[in-house]
Protein backbone atom coordinates (compact mmCIF):
# COMPACT_ATOMS: atom_id res chain seq x y z
CA UNK A 1 0.00 0.00 0.00
CA UNK A 2 2.55 2.45 1.10
CA UNK A 3 4.71 1.75 -2.33
CA UNK A 4 1.05 2.42 -4.45
CA UNK A 5 1.46 5.86 -2.29
CA UNK A 6 4.51 6.74 -3.41
CA UNK A 7 4.30 5.94 -6.94
CA UNK A 8 0.60 7.73 -7.18
CA UNK A 9 3.11 11.33 -5.91
CA UNK A 10 5.37 10.70 -8.36
CA UNK A 11 3.30 10.45 -10.88
CA UNK A 12 1.45 13.58 -9.69
CA UNK A 13 4.57 15.79 -9.59
CA UNK A 14 5.27 14.69 -13.15
CA UNK A 15 1.96 15.87 -14.14
CA UNK A 16 2.05 19.11 -12.16
CA UNK A 17 5.58 20.18 -13.31
CA UNK A 18 5.74 21.53 -16.94
CA UNK A 19 8.15 19.43 -19.46
CA UNK A 20 11.24 21.61 -19.89
CA UNK A 21 9.93 22.17 -23.62
CA UNK A 22 6.97 23.84 -22.52
CA UNK A 23 9.13 26.61 -20.25
CA UNK A 24 8.61 30.28 -21.50
CA UNK A 25 11.13 31.11 -24.19
CA UNK A 26 13.74 33.80 -23.16
CA UNK A 27 12.61 36.86 -23.30
CA UNK A 28 12.75 38.25 -27.52
CA UNK A 29 15.54 39.96 -28.43
CA UNK A 30 14.60 44.22 -28.80
CA UNK A 31 13.24 45.34 -31.94
CA UNK A 32 15.73 46.88 -34.14
CA UNK A 33 15.86 50.71 -34.54
CA UNK A 34 14.33 52.04 -37.33
CA UNK A 35 16.23 53.10 -40.60
CA UNK A 36 16.22 57.11 -40.89
CA UNK A 37 14.03 58.21 -43.38
CA UNK A 38 13.05 61.45 -45.43
CA UNK A 39 10.32 62.62 -47.51
CA UNK A 40 9.96 65.85 -49.80
CA UNK A 41 6.71 67.98 -50.25
CA UNK A 42 5.96 68.13 -53.42
CA UNK A 43 7.97 65.42 -54.75
CA UNK A 44 8.70 68.00 -58.30
CA UNK A 45 9.52 71.40 -58.20
CA UNK A 46 11.05 73.76 -60.48
CA UNK A 47 14.23 75.40 -59.96
CA UNK A 48 14.10 78.77 -58.04
CA UNK A 49 10.84 77.26 -56.24
CA UNK A 50 10.57 75.64 -52.32
CA UNK A 51 9.95 72.08 -51.07
CA UNK A 52 9.00 71.24 -47.31
CA UNK A 53 11.78 68.16 -46.36
CA UNK A 54 10.69 65.90 -43.34
CA UNK A 55 12.49 63.42 -41.46
CA UNK A 56 11.84 60.59 -39.07
CA UNK A 57 14.18 57.66 -37.19
CA UNK A 58 16.66 60.27 -36.78
CA UNK A 59 19.36 60.38 -33.93
CA UNK A 60 17.98 63.56 -31.35
CA UNK A 61 20.30 66.20 -31.07
CA UNK A 62 22.14 65.85 -34.44
CA UNK A 63 22.66 68.08 -37.42
CA UNK A 64 21.53 67.35 -40.53
CA UNK A 65 22.36 68.28 -44.25
CA UNK A 66 19.42 68.98 -46.97
CA UNK A 67 20.27 69.00 -50.44
CA UNK A 68 18.89 67.69 -53.86
CA UNK A 69 21.33 65.94 -55.89
CA UNK A 70 21.55 64.82 -59.49
CA UNK A 71 22.86 61.09 -60.27
CA UNK A 72 20.61 59.81 -57.49
CA UNK A 73 23.59 60.87 -55.51
CA UNK A 74 26.31 58.16 -56.70
CA UNK A 75 29.38 60.39 -56.02
CA UNK A 76 28.08 61.94 -53.03
CA UNK A 77 28.02 65.59 -52.25
CA UNK A 78 30.10 65.87 -56.15
CA UNK A 79 26.47 65.53 -57.50
CA UNK A 80 24.85 67.65 -55.26
CA UNK A 81 23.71 71.51 -55.24
CA UNK A 82 25.82 72.34 -52.43
CA UNK A 83 25.35 76.00 -52.65
CA UNK A 84 21.27 75.84 -51.78
CA UNK A 85 21.91 72.72 -49.08
CA UNK A 86 20.31 73.66 -46.03
CA UNK A 87 21.23 72.28 -42.51
CA UNK A 88 18.41 71.10 -39.63
CA UNK A 89 18.29 69.99 -35.93
CA UNK A 90 16.67 66.86 -34.99
CA UNK A 91 14.12 67.12 -32.39
CA UNK A 92 14.01 64.96 -29.20
CA UNK A 93 11.83 62.79 -30.96
CA UNK A 94 13.67 61.86 -33.63
CA UNK A 95 12.39 64.30 -36.56
CA UNK A 96 13.12 67.18 -38.65
CA UNK A 97 11.37 69.69 -40.94
CA UNK A 98 13.25 71.81 -43.30
CA UNK A 99 12.71 74.65 -46.10
CA UNK A 100 14.71 73.54 -49.46
CA UNK A 101 14.86 75.78 -52.44
CA UNK A 102 15.13 73.80 -54.97
CA UNK A 103 18.74 74.20 -57.52
CA UNK A 104 19.91 72.80 -60.63
CA UNK A 105 22.23 69.91 -59.27
CA UNK A 106 25.23 69.52 -61.06
CA UNK A 107 25.08 66.00 -62.20
CA UNK A 108 22.03 65.33 -64.55
CA UNK A 109 18.80 63.34 -63.64
CA UNK A 110 17.26 61.06 -62.14
CA UNK A 111 17.53 63.35 -58.64
CA UNK A 112 17.52 62.87 -54.61
CA UNK A 113 16.94 64.74 -51.94
CA UNK A 114 19.82 63.27 -50.15
CA UNK A 115 19.59 64.07 -45.78
CA UNK A 116 23.37 63.61 -44.22
CA UNK A 117 24.18 63.87 -40.73
CA UNK A 118 27.23 66.28 -40.11
CA UNK A 119 30.30 65.34 -38.25
CA UNK A 120 31.45 66.10 -34.70
CA UNK A 121 27.38 65.58 -33.72
CA UNK A 122 25.66 63.23 -31.33
CA UNK A 123 25.03 59.17 -32.70
CA UNK A 124 26.10 57.39 -35.92
CA UNK A 125 26.77 58.63 -39.20
CA UNK A 126 23.77 58.41 -41.61
CA UNK A 127 22.40 58.99 -44.76
CA UNK A 128 19.11 58.95 -46.42
CA UNK A 129 17.63 59.95 -49.60
CA UNK A 130 14.24 60.58 -51.12
CA UNK A 131 13.47 60.41 -54.94
CA UNK A 132 12.83 64.23 -56.25
CA UNK A 133 12.14 65.45 -59.69
CA UNK A 134 13.56 69.12 -60.35
CA UNK A 135 11.21 70.32 -63.50
CA UNK A 136 13.74 70.86 -66.37
CA UNK A 137 16.54 69.42 -65.28
CA UNK A 138 17.97 67.36 -68.11
CA UNK A 139 17.84 63.14 -67.67
CA UNK A 140 20.83 60.92 -68.46
CA UNK A 141 22.02 57.98 -67.58
CA UNK A 142 23.79 57.23 -64.45
CA UNK A 143 27.76 56.51 -65.16
CA UNK A 144 29.37 55.18 -61.83
CA UNK A 145 32.89 55.60 -61.23
CA UNK A 146 33.69 51.81 -59.97
CA UNK A 147 37.34 52.00 -61.43
CA UNK A 148 39.05 55.74 -60.60
CA UNK A 149 39.90 57.28 -63.66
CA UNK A 150 43.30 57.61 -65.34
CA UNK A 151 43.41 61.17 -65.85
CA UNK A 152 46.38 64.42 -65.19
CA UNK A 153 46.09 67.88 -64.95
CA UNK A 154 47.83 69.15 -67.70
CA UNK A 155 47.32 73.00 -67.25
CA UNK A 156 45.97 75.03 -64.52
CA UNK A 157 45.40 79.06 -64.12
CA UNK A 158 43.58 81.84 -63.17
CA UNK A 159 43.21 84.93 -65.91
CA UNK A 160 41.38 87.86 -66.07
CA UNK A 161 40.91 90.87 -63.45
CA UNK A 162 41.89 94.10 -63.34
CA UNK A 163 39.81 96.32 -65.23
CA UNK A 164 38.48 99.96 -63.60
CA UNK A 165 35.32 98.53 -61.99
CA UNK A 166 37.40 95.70 -60.33
CA UNK A 167 39.92 98.28 -59.02
CA UNK A 168 37.52 100.88 -57.08
CA UNK A 169 35.30 98.27 -55.36
CA UNK A 170 33.28 96.01 -58.29
CA UNK A 171 33.41 92.33 -58.53
CA UNK A 172 37.09 90.71 -59.49
CA UNK A 173 35.93 88.53 -62.31
CA UNK A 174 38.32 85.38 -62.99
CA UNK A 175 38.41 82.57 -65.23
CA UNK A 176 39.93 79.68 -63.94
CA UNK A 177 41.64 77.66 -67.15
CA UNK A 178 41.50 73.27 -66.55
CA UNK A 179 43.17 71.20 -68.68
CA UNK A 180 42.50 67.72 -68.16
CA UNK A 181 44.31 64.85 -70.13
CA UNK A 182 42.49 61.22 -70.73
CA UNK A 183 45.84 59.07 -69.84
CA UNK A 184 43.63 55.83 -69.81
CA UNK A 185 42.89 53.26 -72.47
CA UNK A 186 39.09 53.93 -71.65
CA UNK A 187 36.90 57.06 -72.56
CA UNK A 188 35.96 59.41 -69.07
CA UNK A 189 31.99 59.97 -69.45
CA UNK A 190 30.24 62.45 -67.82
CA UNK A 191 32.39 62.28 -65.13
CA UNK A 192 31.92 65.12 -61.65
CA UNK A 193 33.78 68.41 -62.20
CA UNK A 194 33.74 70.01 -58.60
CA UNK A 195 34.71 73.46 -58.41
CA UNK A 196 35.11 76.19 -55.47
CA UNK A 197 37.03 79.14 -54.22
CA UNK A 198 37.79 80.49 -50.53
CA UNK A 199 39.71 83.08 -48.74
CA UNK A 200 41.56 81.38 -46.95
CA UNK A 201 43.51 77.81 -47.69
CA UNK A 202 39.93 75.90 -48.68
CA UNK A 203 37.62 76.50 -51.55
CA UNK A 204 34.67 75.91 -49.87
CA UNK A 205 32.88 78.15 -51.85
CA UNK A 206 31.48 76.27 -54.94
CA UNK A 207 31.43 77.49 -58.77
CA UNK A 208 29.24 76.18 -61.41
CA UNK A 209 31.32 74.06 -62.94
CA UNK A 210 30.60 72.86 -66.63
CA UNK A 211 29.52 69.93 -67.72
CA UNK A 212 32.38 67.42 -68.93
CA UNK A 213 31.09 65.26 -71.27
CA UNK A 214 32.94 62.41 -72.94
CA UNK A 215 36.89 62.61 -73.29
CA UNK A 216 38.53 60.47 -75.40
CA UNK A 217 41.57 58.29 -74.33
CA UNK A 218 44.83 60.34 -74.94
CA UNK A 219 42.63 63.81 -75.48
CA UNK A 220 42.72 66.73 -73.63
CA UNK A 221 39.99 68.93 -72.18
CA UNK A 222 39.53 72.56 -71.53
CA UNK A 223 37.50 73.74 -68.78
CA UNK A 224 36.76 76.99 -68.42
CA UNK A 225 35.15 78.04 -64.81
CA UNK A 226 34.02 81.66 -63.83
CA UNK A 227 35.23 82.87 -60.91
CA UNK A 228 33.46 85.86 -59.22
CA UNK A 229 34.09 87.07 -55.76
CA UNK A 230 32.23 89.64 -53.64
CA UNK A 231 32.56 93.24 -53.64
CA UNK A 232 35.78 94.66 -52.86
CA UNK A 233 37.11 91.27 -52.11
CA UNK A 234 40.89 91.99 -51.27
CA UNK A 235 44.16 89.81 -50.13
CA UNK A 236 45.16 86.11 -51.65
CA UNK A 237 42.73 83.44 -52.76
CA UNK A 238 42.36 79.73 -53.31
CA UNK A 239 40.07 78.05 -56.26
CA UNK A 240 40.21 74.58 -56.70
CA UNK A 241 38.75 71.01 -56.87
CA UNK A 242 38.65 67.43 -58.18
CA UNK A 243 38.33 66.18 -61.79
CA UNK A 244 36.29 62.79 -61.60
CA UNK A 245 37.01 62.45 -57.82
CA UNK A 246 39.87 61.23 -57.33
CA UNK A 247 41.91 63.80 -59.46
CA UNK A 248 42.95 66.92 -57.63
CA UNK A 249 43.65 69.89 -58.47
CA UNK A 250 44.52 73.78 -56.57
CA UNK A 251 45.83 77.25 -57.51
CA UNK A 252 45.87 80.34 -56.10
CA UNK A 253 45.22 83.91 -57.03
CA UNK A 254 44.69 87.66 -55.68
CA UNK A 255 43.05 91.00 -56.17
CA UNK A 256 43.58 94.35 -54.59
CA UNK A 257 41.43 96.90 -55.47
CA UNK A 258 44.18 99.55 -55.47
CA UNK A 259 42.03 102.40 -57.36
CA UNK A 260 39.99 101.67 -53.84
CA UNK A 261 42.79 101.68 -51.33
CA UNK A 262 44.15 104.82 -53.54
CA UNK A 263 40.83 106.66 -53.01
CA UNK A 264 40.89 106.01 -49.03
CA UNK A 265 44.28 106.48 -48.14
CA UNK A 266 44.04 110.06 -50.23
CA UNK A 267 40.33 111.00 -47.94
CA UNK A 268 42.36 109.85 -44.69
CA UNK A 269 45.32 112.43 -46.10
CA UNK A 270 42.80 115.27 -46.51
CA UNK A 271 41.26 114.26 -43.00
CA UNK A 272 44.51 114.37 -41.49
CA UNK A 273 44.82 118.02 -43.48
CA UNK A 274 41.76 119.23 -42.46
CA UNK A 275 42.17 118.64 -38.84
CA UNK A 276 45.96 120.35 -38.63
CA UNK A 277 44.59 123.16 -40.17
CA UNK A 278 41.25 123.12 -37.86
CA UNK A 279 43.94 122.88 -35.19
CA UNK A 280 46.54 126.13 -36.64
CA UNK A 281 43.21 128.52 -36.72
CA UNK A 282 42.29 127.74 -33.62
CA UNK A 283 45.94 128.30 -31.92
CA UNK A 284 46.05 131.60 -34.12
CA UNK A 285 42.82 132.78 -32.80
CA UNK A 286 43.93 132.05 -29.26
CA UNK A 287 47.09 133.85 -29.13
CA UNK A 288 45.88 136.68 -30.88
CA UNK A 289 43.15 136.47 -27.41
CA UNK A 290 45.88 136.65 -25.42
CA UNK A 291 47.60 139.09 -27.34
CA UNK A 292 44.50 141.77 -27.26
CA UNK A 293 44.03 140.66 -23.44
CA UNK A 294 47.93 141.47 -22.89
CA UNK A 295 47.27 145.29 -24.57
CA UNK A 296 44.47 145.90 -23.13
CA UNK A 297 45.08 149.19 -20.67
CA UNK A 298 46.01 148.25 -17.20
CA UNK A 299 43.89 149.31 -13.88
CA UNK A 300 47.24 149.99 -12.33
CA UNK A 301 48.15 153.68 -12.05
CA UNK A 302 51.43 153.80 -14.54
CA UNK A 303 53.52 156.93 -13.70
CA UNK A 304 53.17 159.11 -17.09
CA UNK A 305 56.51 159.89 -19.31
CA UNK A 306 57.54 163.57 -19.22
CA UNK A 307 58.31 162.81 -22.91
CA UNK A 308 58.36 160.88 -25.81
CA UNK A 309 62.82 161.30 -25.56
CA UNK A 310 63.00 161.57 -21.90
CA UNK A 311 63.10 158.93 -19.18
CA UNK A 312 61.04 159.19 -16.00
CA UNK A 313 64.47 158.53 -14.13
CA UNK A 314 66.14 162.23 -15.91
CA UNK A 315 63.44 164.19 -14.20
CA UNK A 316 63.78 162.65 -10.84
CA UNK A 317 67.28 163.29 -10.85
CA UNK A 318 66.41 166.80 -11.65
CA UNK A 319 64.06 166.74 -8.50
CA UNK A 320 66.49 165.72 -6.58
CA UNK A 321 68.58 168.54 -7.31
CA UNK A 322 65.96 170.81 -6.03
CA UNK A 323 64.86 171.47 -2.98
CA UNK A 324 61.34 171.41 -2.12
CA UNK A 325 59.48 174.05 -0.68
CA UNK A 326 57.86 174.62 2.82
CA UNK A 327 54.79 173.04 1.72
CA UNK A 328 56.58 169.99 0.72
CA UNK A 329 55.47 170.62 -3.27
CA UNK A 330 58.76 171.14 -5.65
CA UNK A 331 59.30 173.97 -7.51
CA UNK A 332 60.45 173.30 -10.67
CA UNK A 333 61.79 175.84 -13.04
CA UNK A 334 61.03 174.91 -16.99
CA UNK A 335 63.59 176.35 -18.63
CA UNK A 336 66.41 175.27 -15.74
CA UNK A 337 64.35 171.83 -16.30
CA UNK A 338 64.55 171.33 -19.84
CA UNK A 339 68.32 172.36 -20.59
CA UNK A 340 69.00 169.78 -17.58
CA UNK A 341 66.91 167.23 -19.74
CA UNK A 342 69.36 168.13 -23.19
CA UNK A 343 72.48 168.21 -21.37
CA UNK A 344 71.66 164.65 -19.77
CA UNK A 345 70.41 162.86 -23.33
CA UNK A 346 72.24 165.00 -25.10
CA UNK A 347 69.47 166.04 -27.22
CA UNK A 348 67.44 169.20 -28.15
CA UNK A 349 63.99 168.87 -26.54
CA UNK A 350 61.85 168.95 -29.69
CA UNK A 351 58.42 171.05 -29.26
CA UNK A 352 56.18 167.85 -28.83
CA UNK A 353 58.39 166.94 -26.13
CA UNK A 354 58.16 170.33 -24.26
CA UNK A 355 54.01 169.99 -24.66
CA UNK A 356 54.42 166.69 -23.14
CA UNK A 357 56.68 167.75 -20.33
CA UNK A 358 54.80 170.85 -19.99
CA UNK A 359 51.53 168.36 -19.28
CA UNK A 360 53.91 166.52 -16.98
CA UNK A 361 54.23 169.21 -14.72
CA UNK A 362 51.00 170.97 -14.55
CA UNK A 363 49.44 170.35 -11.37
CA UNK A 364 46.26 168.02 -11.00
CA UNK A 365 42.54 169.94 -11.22
CA UNK A 366 41.95 171.46 -7.84
CA UNK A 367 45.17 172.26 -6.65
CA UNK A 368 46.90 175.93 -7.05
CA UNK A 369 49.83 176.66 -8.96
Amino acid sequence: MRARSITVLLAAALVVQPPLSARPAAAAAPARAAEPGVSAEPGAAAAGTTARVRGGSWTPGATVQVQICGANAVHGSADCDTERGVTAMVAPAGTFEAGLTVGAPPAACPCVVRVTTLPGGTGPAATATAPFTVEGHPVERIVRDVVPVRADVVGLEVVGGGDRAELFGGRPRRTLVLRIRNSGAEPIENTPLVVGWGAEDTPDSPLDAPRTGTLQPGRTATYRIPVVLPPAAFGQFVVGGRYAGSVPFETTFSAYPWGLIGANALAALLLLFGIRLALGRWAAARRRKRRGASASPAHHPVAPRAAPGVELTDVLGYLDSVAPSPSGAYVVDRAELIGYLERRTGEVLEPVDAEALDRFLAPPRGEAV
